[in-house]
């Protein structure tokens, strides 16, 4: 009889098996409880943060932030011969995570500290594993992303020290800039693997995209997010945004996504992709016209371009790592389309309609919550299922 072992259970064998139901089950069950605070159906949340900084911080440092971790334990390996954590070392950074939400959705009732410490020491720990294979594949060209990670967790902390009081800050701003980079992050591996899987699939398809856009749209992106991060005017960060949205425009138009429309695994990336640009113009507008446009354009972001991008990448690399054909399916095309109504429905329907903002929220709510509910529904047996050689 074997013995029982963590080390020997596959949905512990890597990264993506712990991360990716973790991180959708809780976009589910967060932006469910969200709504119904939101609509008044329940009003008990006993954090220190607010019902709308909650609901920020989770979904940012909660939800997005577990899927990086993912999706980075799962490419880095394949970029460096070198493996990220598993076993029990990967069954406990699941198992803080989970008390990171725990406390900071209570953390009214604990200690200031407690939830500061363990939400807080996530992002760092689950660096370790990433920076060790980096290094030892000496994958020099990816150095950046444990620096822009661990800044990104100190967005993290910062906004919970805010929510505090410790500091005079509104944490909003670190949400913002928080979500900046995230974008900044989608433009460069975006920008990596949406032209590869592409080419590969369609050699017919010649990409050609001016290298220097990619230092240009990383430049801007990061001038947004530190305007955010600094309080600038709304004219500096509608002027930044413009060019952003100019820069990658250009990279997505080149990429010619259109061309593989009929190829859901594929062309949700490039979607995700175009929703940046869209996103940045709304900026613009807002901080020129309309300063009630940045939260829908931070919705574009957020719904449209992150809920797109991490719903692609999570389904492709389940299906490639869990030894199943990279084939379409009528379910991940329900989930694909969800996302992106929910993104048209939060986006558009606030600045063209003066309806139920309520009704809206609870709308494009249900939207998100079927995509991450159907993406459980379908890969949660592959993410437990040990892989088995074909002979």
């Amino acid at each position: 009889m074997t013995r029982f072992s963590v080390r020997n259970m596959a949905v512990f064998s890597a990264g993506f098996r712990v991360f990716f139901p973790l991180a959708a089950l809780a976009a589910v069950v967060i932006l469910s409880y969200w709504v119904l605070l939101v609509t008044g159906i329940v009003s008990y949340l006993p954090s220190r943060f607010s019902p709308v900084s909650w609901h920020q911080h989770e979904m940012i440092f909660g939800v997005v932030a577990l899927i990086i971790i993912g999706f980075l334990y799962t490419a880095v390996p394949n970029w460096t011969g070198r493996p990220t954590p598993t076993g029990w070392t990967l069954a406990t950074l699941g198992l803080i995570w989970f008390l990171g939400r725990v406390t900071i959705f209570f953390s009214a009732l604990l200690p200031a500290w407690l939830p500061l410490i363990i939400d807080g020491i996530f992002l760092p720990l689950a660096i370790i594993g990433i920076v060790t294979a980096l290094v030892g594949g000496k994958n020099k060209r990816n150095y950046f992303l444990p620096i822009l990670i661990l800044l990104f967790a100190g967005l993290n902390i910062a906004s919970y020290v805010a929510a505090l009081g410790w500091i005079d800050y509104d944490e909003k701003r670190f949400f913002l800039t928080a979500v900046f980079f995230i974008i900044f992050l989608m433009n460069v591996i975006g920008g990596r693997i949406i032209p590869s899987f592409t080419r590969g699939k369609y050699p017919a398809i010649r990409i050609t995209t001016p290298a220097i856009l990619l230092p240009l749209s990383a430049g801007l992106i990061l001038a947004v997010a530190l305007a955010f991060l600094f309080n600038a005017s709304p004219m500096i960060i509608g002027g930044i945004a413009f060019f952003a949205g100019i820069v990658t425009l250009m990279r997505s138009l080149s990429w010619q996504g259109w061309r593989v429309a009929a190829d859901p695994l594929v062309f949700v990336l490039h979607l995700a992709y175009f929703w940046i640009p869209v996103g940045f113009f709304l900026v613009a507008y807002g901080g020129f016209f309309n300063p009630a446009a940045i939260s829908p354009a931070i919705h574009v972001f957020t719904v449209g371009a992150i809920g797109s991008m991490t719903l692609g990448v999570m389904s492709r690399a389940t299906l490639g790592h869990s030894g199943q054909a990279l084939k379409n399916e009528k379910i991940l095309t329900i989930i694909f389309v969800s996302v992106n109504l929910a993104a048209l429905s939060r986006v558009i329907l606030p600045l063209v309609t003066d309806g139920n903002y309520a009704a809206i929220l609870q709308g494009a709510g249900s939207l998100w919550i079927l995509a991450y509910g159907l993406f459980l529904l379908r890969f949660t047996l592959s993410f437990i299922r040990p892989v088995y050689p074909r002979y």
